[in-house]
């Protein structure tokens, strides 16, 4: 049984231990167990958004339902990007990379 020492009294407590069952004082969550779901799925619908996006570039004009396409992948990879941001989630960086993957993909479509 994994045992760590509390930060407010010092006795020792198991490492999962949300709080000290002595003192009460709160206790660092591991980072092992920090989901990376989130950034990690808004930066795929970041490219996905980007990609197609690029595809429309080679067309004459995207139809309505290409553009309600892509602001269908762009709108929740932003949002959870910006939740992974937010809560100071793994993946900053893959997020801040889907928010301007996302963003650019707007553009391109609204320039189209």
């Amino acid at each position: 049984m994994p045992m760590v020492f509390c930060r407010g009294c010092g006795k020792e407590i198991h490492k999962s231990a949300p709080t000290c069952p002595h003192c009460g004082a709160t206790q660092a969550v591991p980072s092992s167990t920090e989901s990376k779901w989130m950034a990690i799925t808004a930066s795929a619908l970041g490219a996905l958004v980007f990609l197609a996006s690029i595809g429309f570039l080679e067309q004459d004009k995207p139809g309505t339902d290409e553009i309600v396409g892509v602001f269908i992948f762009a709108i929740p990879c932003i949002v959870l990007a910006s939740i992974s941001l937010n809560q100071r989630r793994w993946g900053k960086p893959w997020a801040i990379t889907a928010i301007v993957l996302s963003a650019l993909g707007i553009l391109i479509t609204a320039g189209a």
